[in-house]
């Protein structure tokens, strides 16, 4: 999977926001927060296809936490990713 093109993560004070622009617009209500990990989850796999299973191994590496709970969270921001049309299929 790969990171939507045209996808804008930037930092706005102690936040991380997501813009996904539709159709040379900005629609505010697409706007998504990130929190620190997440966010450098998205800057380590920008421009580059990636796996589950990779996301699970550099944040079990990094946080130094074990392979299921990095599992179950990586999941679910997977998902949320999915769920917001932010990550394609590759």
């Amino acid at each position: 999977m790969k990171i939507k093109k045209n996808i804008i993560l930037r930092r706005i004070g102690s936040e991380y926001i997501i813009i996904a622009p539709n159709k040379n617009t900005v629609d505010l209500t697409e706007v998504y927060t990130l929190n620190e990990t997440s966010a450098w989850i998205w800057e380590q796999f920008k421009d580059k296809a990636f796996t589950i299973e990779q996301i699970v191994d550099i944040v079990e590496q990094h946080y130094e936490v074990d392979r299921d709970k990095a599992m179950c969270d990586v999941q679910v921001f997977v998902d949320i990713l999915r769920k917001g049309e932010l990550i394609v299929d590759d």
